[in-house]
């Protein structure tokens, strides 16, 4: 056989020791770097929505030196104001997304979804994750996306499946949102992970505040998701007992919130200040003793879990993923939704009851230091996203 050039074994043996090298080399290149991810989020640093505190708390969380081989991108989808400009925020997104590949300064996108324009937008940030070979991971938040992925047409229907499949993992909140998603994709229900949302631990409070007379918080939007109708009626059956005063903050349907409250007479035992920012929110959260939050529908509500590290007792409904942390009678008291008489009887035993309030805010702020912590959920998401870059290599 002439002509045919034969290779020396002892040649094709170095070849594939310097083929292993270099991918030795690049491999210990890309372990020596940070971990860099792109994290979409609707309205950006200091929103309103409950997505956007989460996203605020984990940036700060990320400063710390413990994850400073982190490099994390927040990437606005939405944008503040008017909904109008939405486009242009989304096309500045998808613009950032391309930029960071082209550049090799992302391995792995985080995408924060919730219902409606949301998911609009999170599909074709997917899509384009997808197209650019980038490993991502859902993190869904909306306490409405049960309702809102059952009633979509059936192509778009298909377009959101598809989105579940091709993610490397799909954060949820609790066991209620776990099972949503496996009924409706049982071929995901492996790659489902609960990760609830978390706080800063709060900083020092005055223990004297639980004896004091009950100064009850709503936070959220106001309106009746929320059940803010029936608790303005619950109040008024408590009349003047033992001096209670409350403070129902947030946006949403405020005029009609306060015209209800100088309805029932209440006008001067109940503010209703409206949109409040975080400084506010951290002193109205110092000054309470009780956090009430009727809602009908949620999924993890941030106010109840910054309630829990402030130390404050909580009553609330057992929807979402609220029965995962809040337990009747130790870490909190439930009603069901729309109850105002057992609302009221809740309210009136902890307006009654300094102990019971004092019990339940120690149990509560003891959750939130081993389970809502931010940097216990910070160290859960870098797993996660190590996790999908190593999956997405295969």
């Amino acid at each position: 056989m002439t002509g045919l050039k034969m290779t020396p074994p002892l040649a094709c043996n170095q070849k594939q020791t310097d083929k292993a090298r270099v991918s030795e080399t690049k491999s210990n290149e890309k372990s020596a770097r940070p971990l860099q991810v792109a994290i979409f989020t609707p309205l950006g640093a200091g929103g309103q929505g409950g997505i956007d505190r989460m996203m605020d708390e984990l940036r700060g969380a990320l400063q710390i030196d413990r994850f400073a081989n982190i490099k994390a991108y927040f990437i606005t989808t939405r944008g503040p104001g008017s909904i109008l400009l939405s486009p242009l925020f989304l096309a500045h997104a998808i613009v950032c997304l391309l930029l960071l590949r082209l550049l090799g300064r992302v391995d792995v996108v985080h995408i924060n979804l919730s219902a409606f324009g949301s998911t609009y937008r999170k599909l074709i940030l997917a899509r384009i994750s997808r197209i650019c070979r980038l490993p991502y991971v859902l993190h869904l938040h909306s306490g409405q996306f049960d309702y809102f992925w059952d009633s979509r047409k059936s192509i778009l229907m298909k377009e959101m499946d598809l989105m579940f499949l091709k993610s490397q993992k799909i954060i949820v909140l609790g066991n209620y949102w776990k099972q949503v998603v496996s009924d409706r994709i049982p071929d995901c229900s492996g790659k489902v992970v609960i990760v609830p949302n978390a706080t800063r631990t709060a900083i020092f409070k005055n223990p004297k505040i639980m004896d004091e007379a009950a100064n009850i918080l709503f936070l959220g939007r106001l309106g009746p998701e929320k059940g803010v109708p029936q608790l303005v009626m619950a109040f008024a059956s408590l009349g003047a007992k033992s001096g209670w005063r409350a403070t129902l903050a947030g946006d949403g349907a405020v005029n009609d919130t306060r015209a209800a409250v100088e309805r029932a007479g209440l006008g001067d035992r109940i503010s209703v200040p409206g949109w409040v920012d975080s400084a506010q929110v951290e002193a109205l959260l110092h000054a309470a003793n009780i956090l009430v939050l009727p809602s009908f529908s949620e999924n993890l509500p941030m106010s109840v879990i910054e309630a829990l590290a402030h130390g404050a007792a909580v009553i609330c409904t057992p929807v979402g993923a609220l029965p995962d942390i809040i337990e009747h009678e130790r870490t909190g008291l439930i009603v069901k939704p729309g109850d105002v008489e057992g609302l009221a009887s809740a309210l009136g035993r902890l307006i009654e009851d300094p102990d019971l309030r004092r019990r339940l805010g120690e149990d509560g702020k003891a959750l939130h230091r081993t389970r809502l912590d931010i940097e216990v959920c910070a160290e859960r998401l870098v797993a996660i996203w190590t996790e999908s870059v190593h999956a997405g290599e295969r």
